[in-house]
């Protein structure tokens, strides 16, 4: 006879203490604890490049790009997860939940590189999710397997405009930085 699946619901607090004692990197979404996928060398690469982009034209800013490691919740999705790349303007506003002072919550900029594997929920849930955070101003997503970049900019109304650009420049007016399209995928390794 076929038993159903128990499936058990974590608070967050408990998702947090569960997670820094992991191995692997984990997210949270209403309840569950998923674990994270490792990146390929092409996606680690354009995260990188990204990652350098960012800092060098907000140096002396008062926004600063975070790699994957910085957790970001979303509270009003119930889901904490790892973009690729956050930006953050001004001080960190922490998680008051979080007791290890590791989870922000005010997020200006996220940016995804997409995979294979996880591109179906960059493109879905987890875009929904970070469009519910208050600070978020954009969220770009950027394909691996082709040349491009998908803007998800707030607009003054709070509606969501979306622009996809194959070549040239992409204009962050948010953070005032502009991303080249041949600079974000400079020097990648030929696989995926």
């Amino acid at each position: 006879m076929y038993a159903p699946e128990r499936r058990h619901s974590f608070s967050f607090e408990d998702y947090v203490e569960i997670a820094e004692r992991a191995e692997q990197r984990l997210e949270y979404w209403e309840g569950a604890i998923l674990d994270m996928t490792g990146g390929s060398p092409r996606h680690s690469a354009i995260c990188s490049n990204i990652t350098r982009i960012l800092g060098v034209q907000l140096r002396g800013k008062p926004c600063r790009p975070f790699d994957s490691n910085l957790r970001v919740r979303s509270l009003r999705a119930n889901r904490s997860t790892y973009a690729d790349v956050t930006v953050v303007c001004g001080s960190l506003e922490r998680d008051p939940a979080d007791k290890t002072r590791q989870t922000v919550l005010n997020p200006s900029v996220l940016i995804e590189v997409l995979s294979p594997s996880t591109e179906s929920d960059d493109r879905g849930s987890k875009l929904s999710s970070y469009k519910l955070i208050e600070s978020v101003r954009v969220v770009v997503l950027v394909p691996q397997t082709s040349t491009g970049i998908i803007l998800h900019t707030r607009g003054p109304d709070e509606s969501w405009l979306v622009s996809t650009h194959v070549s040239g420049s992409v204009r962050l007016a948010a953070i005032d930085c502009e991303l080249v399209l041949d600079e974000v995928y400079e020097d990648l390794p030929d696989e995926m």
